[in-house]
């Protein structure tokens, strides 16, 4: 609908509601007060309209903000999946997803709502933008925290990983380095989280002292004295000191305790001294004195290099590799003679080692003194001592747990390192110059205590050394009665026996012999009385083995014996007679009767079965005799002596082939008697006693013990006239 008359350039006069007629209006005769009064109205109308619009947008625009801004709080602070509840680096998705979900939430209240007027579309506007700008703020502030406490999280379990793995190594250099990574790491961090220098090095000195302090716990429940020592001298320097110090009383109380409770020692001194506990002790305590003392000195000759050039590569590679800096020092002065004597060469290019190569770096590094290799060239100090380590230090075993001279010294000379005596090189090691002369490392009366202490140690010691040999020796007397009883009740009298005889010569203490002695003493008895009932051999059957023995072997004899008497035992004397024998059958078998044929043949036994053992007798006869002549006359017989030893050889023979044998009750003489020689020489009875002693009675009832070679020497001179 268009008004009559209406301008579009006219505007409503919302002040007081009337407009003003045209030019036209005017002159064709409109009727301007009717026209008024319609504006008026209008005007009215569009007023109502304005303002119901305003009033419903302004409720509309307050609870669209409400509604934004519990849309956005949830958004960001719902308890299940709220944006700000993510966690650590999780936090940086906040601010994305924040823009996507209130662009999301603006759109959807923009498009609910439908603002008629521009003030309640600006006042929303405004309105969201003051909300984002504050959550945005938040978000940040959040996202760096979480962000931060994520980095510090991670690099402490990075700390925590390194300071295990540092603790759980038994390579020093190695947990020198892992030391030195932290640091690092810390540094690095601290850097990124704002913090200043003295910050970040006060957070490094407390890792480094608990890392230290967690090695030094390790190594003194592991009681590794040396250890703890090589780790002190590492972390000197490096852990704060007052960290270290109750460290280096305790080394001290674990070096004390390593030579009071040195059971090597101990062993050797308790195998030197057996059963005198009181020297035991003696030299316990002095060998401990001795070990203090020797260390004393060694300690007042440590301290701090003087020349401080070579103590600064030293303490580097001690640091890094865990060598002992003191013994590095030392020999690095001794090969060179100190920075002050270093060739212009050496110094100039670090080289203070005069470590060489093939390759040249420049004529200027032409080795002197006609040599042809080329010295190696470094940047730094610490160039040239990680080279040092790798192109010699590592190569030699050993030397990273050694912090005396002479050890030091021993190792190098013992891989051919250098020609000189050990004694030489130990002495120009101990030349090298210290800055400040260390203190004895014990006082005198912790020595006379570890003096006391290695008495008590050793005394113990001791006493459980002899409670385990006497339990040890208990245990064998049982097992070795237990083995005898077994013997005895099977039957096996000989073997229990002769099981006792083996114990006793096998004993070692004076427990076992006094046992074994007293076991036989109180056995034998009992053993010989089942002897004599079945197993002793009769003097018959003893004679019979012995004439087979005359024309056998000892084995063969022996293999005889067990297959026809096999329940009897054959004694050590019949066992000695048999040896005997076998001796002067061997002897026999040398004697030649060919050129006496004719002279056999008139004195031979009308028994033809005889003839062999009567050649036999014959044979053993001279053999005996000839012996006896080169022992009297340093000589053999000549022939015509021959002829007479052969001569008395057959008549002994025949008188004993033709005399019986003596065989009376309990007789243990095997030998064959004979009866004529015995009666001219006044003898009416023979029989062995033991070791081939023979006990003879006289016609008178008198005896006497005489020797078997005796006794037949009595018989050759009755024979021999």
């Amino acid at each position: 609908m268009k008004l009559i008359g209406y301008d579009s350039n006219q505007r409503l006069n919302t002040i007081n509601g009337s407009v003003q007629a045209n030019v036209n209006e005017m002159a064709y005769g409109g009727n301007t007060s009717g026209l008024n009064a319609m504006t008026k109205a209008l005007q009215d109308a569009t007023n109502t309209w304005i303002e119901i619009d305003k009033r419903k947008d302004y409720i509309d625009v307050t609870n669209a903000i409400n509604e934004f801004n519990n849309s956005t709080n949830k958004l960001l602070n719902d308890d299940k999946d709220g944006l700000m509840i993510r966690k650590g680096m999780n936090a940086q998705s906040i601010l994305p997803d924040y823009n996507v979900g209130v662009d999301k939430i603006q759109k959807d209240i923009l498009e609910k709502y439908k603002f008629r007027t521009n003030d309640a579309i600006n006042a929303f506007n405004k309105a969201v933008e003051t909300s984002k700008t504050t959550d945005y703020n938040n978000i940040s502030k959040y996202s760096r925290g979480q962000y931060e406490t994520a980095l510090s999280t991670a690099t402490q379990n990075q700390i925590t990983s390194l300071r295990d793995s540092a603790v759980r190594s038994d390579n020093m250099a190695d947990q020198m380095k892992t030391i030195s990574l932290m640091g690092d790491l810390y540094r690095s961090t601290g850097k990124e989280l704002g913090l200043d220098d003295e910050q970040i090095n006060e957070k490094i000195r407390a890792n480094t002292d608990q890392t230290g302090k967690q090695l030094l716990d390790r190594a003194v429940a592991e009681n590794d004295s040396t250890k703890v020592e090589n780790l002190l001298t590492s972390l000197s320097g490096v852990v704060g000191e007052d960290v270290l110090t109750p460290y280096k009383k305790m080394s001290n109380q674990m070096n004390i305790n390593k030579l009071v409770n040195d059971d090597n020692t101990y062993a050797k001194l308790y195998q030197m001294y057996g059963h005198d506990l009181n020297q035991g002790m003696s030299s316990a305590a002095m060998y401990v004195r001795a070990k203090m003392e020797t260390q004393n000195e060694e300690a007042l000759k440590s301290g701090a290099g003087a020349d401080t050039h070579l103590w600064g590569i030293a303490q580097y590679i001690s640091k890094k590799y865990g060598y002992n800096a003191e013994m590095v020092y030392r020999q690095l002065y001794h090969e060179t003679g100190g920075s002050a004597n270093f060739g212009k060469l050496q110094t100039e290019n670090r080289n203070y080692a005069g470590l060489t190569q093939a390759e040249p770096n420049g004529e200027e590094n032409r080795q002197q003194d006609g040599g042809t290799n080329y010295y190696k060239v470094y940047k730094t100090d610490e160039d040239f001592a990680d080279d040092y380590v790798q192109s010699f230090l590592r190569h030699y075993d050993g030397l990273k747990d050694v912090n005396d001279v002479n050890t030091w010294a021993h190792i190098l000379k013992e891989n051919s390192y250098y020609t000189d005596s050990e004694s030489n090189y130990s002495a120009g090691m101990r030349n090298a110059p210290m800055a400040s002369g260390g203190g004895p490392k014990y006082s005198e009366d912790q020595i006379k205590k570890a003096e006391d202490e290695a008495k008590t140690a050793y005394k113990n010691y001791y006493t459980l050394q002899e409670q385990t040999r006497k339990i040890a020796i208990n245990d064998r007397l049982q097992a070795g009665q237990t083995i005898l009883n077994q013997k005895i009740a099977n039957g096996d009298v000989s073997g229990a026996f002769q099981y006792a005889q083996v114990q006793l010569a096998g004993a070692t203490t004076p427990e076992e012999k006094e046992y074994w002695s007293g076991k036989m003493a109180s056995e034998r008895p009992k053993l010989d009385r089942i002897y004599e009932k079945g197993l002793k051999m009769t003097a018959q059957e003893k004679w019979g083995i012995k004439q087979y023995a005359k024309s056998h072997t000892y084995e063969q004899t022996r293999a005889y014996a067990e297959r026809v008497l096999p329940n009897k035992i054959m004694d050590d004397e019949l066992d000695a007679s048999l040896l005997e024998i076998d001796d002067n059958n061997k002897k026999a078998s040398n004697i030649d009767l060919t050129p006496y044929e004719y002279k056999l043949a008139t004195v031979m036994p009308e028994d033809k079965t005889l003839a062999g053992s009567f050649k036999y007798g014959v044979k053993q006869e001279m053999a005996g005799r000839i012996e006896e002549f080169k022992i009297k006359h340093h000589r053999p017989p000549t022939d015509a002596e021959k002829d007479e030893i052969f001569d008395a050889a057959v008549a002994t023979s025949t008188l004993r082939s033709t005399s019986k044998p003596y065989f009376g009750d309990g007789d243990d003489y095997s030998s064959t008697i004979s009866g004529a020689s015995n009666q001219a020489i006044g003898i009416v009875h023979a029989e062995p006693v033991g070791n081939h002693y023979i006990r003879v009675t006289y016609r008178d009832g008198s005896t006497k013990d005489i020797y078997e070679s005796e006794y037949n020497a009595l018989q050759r001179r009755y024979t021999n006239g």
